[in-house]
């Protein structure tokens, strides 16, 4: 798009902001398809920018503006339609590649292209069949938006486990249901209804319907940590089978791989720079704030981090003890370097704030030297309660 287009992304941006601007943007586009018509192909009919509003419903706390703080973001729109949702992130100065399978897509992606065309977009378009072993084009990818298509995925496990290799945060929503067509209450059961090929809307692209725990643990599986959750529609007698019982999830999801703290905590103490876009080397105290999705709710509390072979010539092992809300939790002892997760179980009476403080202690670091003036203790890819 031309630079008079664009809306530059704001750093305190919130997520209401964005949506009002995806309703404004909804207008601008659904003009220019009727100038352009329908002569050469059907445009996608349904409001694939209305997920704004839903994301709206669904972040909360600091997630709020996440995508207002990513610097030249770089995302993935995976099942992009007629890239409605991939032209406003780049209005937004988002850098976008869009993905979709043509012979699934609603008009082979031609509408895409033609907007590409008429817009004098720099959106890169990407056909790939998402039910081949196939690759995600190169780079580290902020955000990954993958809406309204897992349930028509076969391989669902396959491409969330690959994204989990790509991206750092993902925006999904996709089909769920809490009964089976017998009426089975499956809300707590970490299942998947496969639907026959006729059996809803005479859709053959329908496949996979997962329960909301099996949804969540799917994610966890394949390297997800669900931050922010939501369902919509028939949120008390939905089933697979139906129209009229259809529920929705929507969800933030965060890598569990190599997500940077600083996006999903705030920094208080005792951190060094961001290397490498992924992770941060602490001092021997460090602390931060995390946001709490479920207050008053017990949950874990998980640190991400790399042993140093450095740190580990030293004489000893490591020790990390760590306190939320001044209150102590277990000291946990490392003897092999490398990658290593803390893990504490937190009470729900620590848990009752929108966000806690969460303070941690080594029992050693490596002193400043003549290479490198920092004190440098242990080094982290990511800290959230769970």
């Amino acid at each position: 798009m031309g630079e008079t287009e664009q809306m530059s992304a704001t750093a305190a941006m919130d997520i209401s902001e964005i949506a009002d601007r995806a309703e404004a943007f909804k207008q601008k586009l659904a003009k220019l398809k009727s100038q352009l018509g329908q002569k050469e192909f059907p445009w996608y009919p349904h409001d694939s920018l209305s997920n704004m509003g839903t994301l709206n419903r669904t972040l909360t706390g600091r997630f709020r503006t996440l995508l207002g703080e990513l610097k030249d973001p770089l995302v993935l729109d995976i099942g992009c339609a007629d890239g409605d949702l991939a032209f406003f992130l780049e209005s937004l100065g988002f850098r976008v590649t869009a993905i979709d399978h043509p012979p699934t897509n609603f008009n082979g992606m031609r509408g895409i292209r033609k907007l590409k065309e008429v817009l004098h977009s720099n959106i890169e378009i990407v056909s790939a069949d998402l039910d081949a072993r196939f690759e995600l084009p190169p780079g580290r990818y902020d955000v990954a938006f993958f809406l309204g298509t897992l349930y028509h995925l076969k391989n669902p496990y396959y491409l969330l486990e690959l994204l989990s290799q790509h991206a750092r945060f993902c925006f999904l929503s996709t089909r769920v249901a809490r009964f089976a067509p017998d009426g089975t209450d499956i809300r707590k059961i970490p299942v998947a209804y496969l639907l026959a090929q006729d059996e809803l809307n005479r859709d053959w692209t329908n496949y996979w319907i997962f329960s909301e725990a099996g949804l969540k643990r799917l994610l966890y599986r394949t390297g997800w940590e669900v931050c922010n959750y939501l369902t919509v529609g028939d949120t008390r007698r939905s089933r697979p089978d139906t129209l009229e019982n259809d529920e929705r999830a929507c969800c933030l999801a965060r890598n569990r791989r190599f997500t940077d703290p600083g996006l999903t905590v705030r920094f208080l103490k005792g951190w060094h720079e961001l290397e490498e876009d992924a992770w941060r080397w602490t001092e021997r105290c460090f602390s931060v704030e995390i946001p709490v999705t479920e207050k008053g709710a017990p949950a874990v509390l998980e640190l991400n981090f790399v042993y140093p072979d450095a740190l580990k010539a030293r004489p000893g092992s490591l020790r990390i003890k760590a306190r939320i809300q001044d209150a102590p939790l277990p000291e946990v002892e490392y003897s092999d370097a490398g990658q290593q997760v803390y893990r504490a179980q937190v009470p729900a009476r620590l848990l009752r704030k929108s966000a806690v403080r969460a303070e941690f202690e080594l029992n050693q670091a490596l002193p400043p030297d003549a290479k490198d003036l920092r004190e440098r203790g242990i080094i982290v890819s990511s800290v959230a309660l769970h």
